[in-house]
């Protein structure tokens, strides 16, 4: 489990879609009263956005930078400040893609500079706070759409920029927020740090946009992280709908990823596989917690394979740390669950399943978990504590098996 105060999660979604039939005063209202007057991303309109974000970076200037490390999280509208800041950043960067004359920088570039400016200004109000902690920005130009990351302190969250062709909802064809994901809780209830990193993704034959995104839950105090993988599509012409064409969760050891991110090429210690996103095929690992770990982190690891070659993107194959372990961390998982049918796919017989399935407690703790090769394609694992279970693991037709189970 993630060790933060409070249960992460993905915490609210906003997707400027037309609403054609509802009253805008309704949609207004139903939007405060589901969110909150004060998370709402965008200035008072009567206070230029620029001055606003320089005030809030000075109501924070003497604050610690890190709740993580200092212990310490503000209350009321400091708390806030990264919400503040980021829903002003979205008007600072709509108004300069939207600006007249546009000039002969790409969007990209106009929003770019934008960017660069706030962050020149945070470097110069906070600057007694390292770097890190100080407002930053990633550009990831994927015409015709613009992903937007920005991060402040501890919390990170990126937007969508795009021109819907909906003649009836933005017949100015002006550039709009398309798409936001807000990574953050509260800072004076949650104790994890948030790192996201964007990447552009092959496009199908359609030419849709296509990008990833990756987010990491690293707790204040904890020994493992989150990880997240979302993929997403944008087509101008559905109007201005973003989908969702992948979708991973898992795990990671703090000791097994650098500085948050998931592992790399580069990275030799990854337990399994690394992360490629460039070309048709795209790799992602991950771990998740099972019966079989044997201590604070998570020791099944896998790391799967899709294919982006086609408008539709399919799931390729997965490739596991420790295939021959697999079985039992499955098949106990489902026998928790008294899902007998799921724990016969792992199992030679039905008289395993239906043992496992009857005997095996609530919760096993994997303790001295020990691994004996027998033979080519033969195992005797024996795990368990206090009580000690033993499996005979066999391999038949690269695939293992459980065929012996006793307690």
């Amino acid at each position: 489990m993630i060790y933060c105060d409070t249960e992460v999660r993905r915490s609210w979604r906003i997707t400027t879609m037309p609403f054609r039939s509802i009253p805008i005063i309704v949609i207004a209202s139903a939007l405060l009263a589901l969110f909150g007057a004060d998370q709402c991303f965008s200035a008072p309109p009567t206070q230029d956005p620029i001055q606003h974000f320089r005030q809030t970076l000075q109501m924070v200037a003497s604050d610690p930078p890190d709740p993580c490390t200092s212990g310490i999280y503000t209350e009321g509208p400091k708390a806030k400040a990264e919400s503040t800041l980021f829903g002003l950043a979205v008007d600072i960067v709509t108004a300069e893609l939207n600006a007249t004359p546009a000039g002969p920088k790409p969007p990209a570039e106009r929003a770019t500079e934008a960017l660069k400016n706030l962050g020149l200004m945070s470097a110069k109000i906070n600057a007694a706070w390292p770097d890190e902690e100080r407002f930053h920005f990633q550009v990831l130009d994927i015409s015709p759409a613009i992903v937007v990351k920005v991060s402040f302190r501890i919390r990170a969250m990126f937007f969508v920029f795009g021109v819907p062709n909906d003649h009836q909802w933005n017949p100015k064809g002006l550039w709009r927020q398309v798409w936001s994901d807000v990574e953050h809780l509260d800072p004076t209830r949650i104790g994890c740090r948030f790192v996201i990193d964007l990447y552009p993704l092959q496009r199908g034959p359609s030419g849709n946009a296509r990008f990833l995104a990756t987010f990491s839950y690293i707790p204040c105090s904890g020994i493992t992280q989150g990880i997240v993988y979302d993929a997403m599509e944008w087509d101008p012409k559905n109007s201005g709908n973003i989908e969702q064409i992948i979708d991973q969760k898992g795990e990671f050891g703090l000791d097994e990823v650098p500085n948050g991110h998931p592992p790399t090429p580069n990275d030799l210690s990854a337990p399994v596989g690394v992360l490629r996103t460039e070309g048709s095929l795209i790799t992602l690992p991950y771990c998740w917690r099972s019966p079989i770990d044997t201590g604070d982190h998570p020791d099944m690891c896998a790391v799967d394979t899709y294919d982006l070659s086609g408008d539709n993107p399919k799931f390729r194959s997965r490739v596991y740390n420790q295939p021959d372990l697999l079985p039992i961390a499955k098949a106990i998982e489902y026998a928790e669950k008294r899902d007998y049918q799921a724990v016969l796919g792992y199992c030679s017989s039905d008289d395993i399943a239906h043992r496992m399935v009857r005997d095996l407690p609530y919760s096993i703790n994997a303790g001295d978990l020990q691994v004996t090769r027998k033979s080519e394609g033969k195992e005797h694992v024996e795990m368990g504590f206090p009580n000690t279970y033993q499996f005979d693991l066999e391999k038949r037709d690269d695939r293992w098996l459980i065929v012996a189970f006793s307690e």
